[in-house]
């Protein structure tokens, strides 16, 4: 469990609780995909490279992941941004 908090702790940006859980269709496949998503991200889609992927070390695969998620978090504001 100590662990799994640690993980949970350094990686928030991904695990990070998001206010109320609801079952809207991103929340439905967000539960049925789950780690096939981040697999998928860091493969780009190519299911050639998921074997590869599996084999990296977990903070390898979170650091990358956590920077893919703010480099689009931050591209997006900046779209955002741009059309108000």
């Amino acid at each position: 469990m100590e662990f799994r908090s640690r993980i949970v702790d350094n990686y928030d940006e991904l695990f990070g609780q998001s206010g109320e859980r609801s079952l809207d269709q991103t929340s439905i496949f967000n539960t049925k995909w789950g780690w096939y998503q981040s697999i998928y991200a860091l493969s780009k889609g190519d299911i050639r490279r998921f074997e590869n992927i599996t084999k990296l070390k977990m903070h390898e695969c979170f650091m990358m992941l956590s920077f893919m998620k703010d480099k689009n978090d931050l591209e997006a504001k900046q779209i955002k941004k741009k059309f108000k």
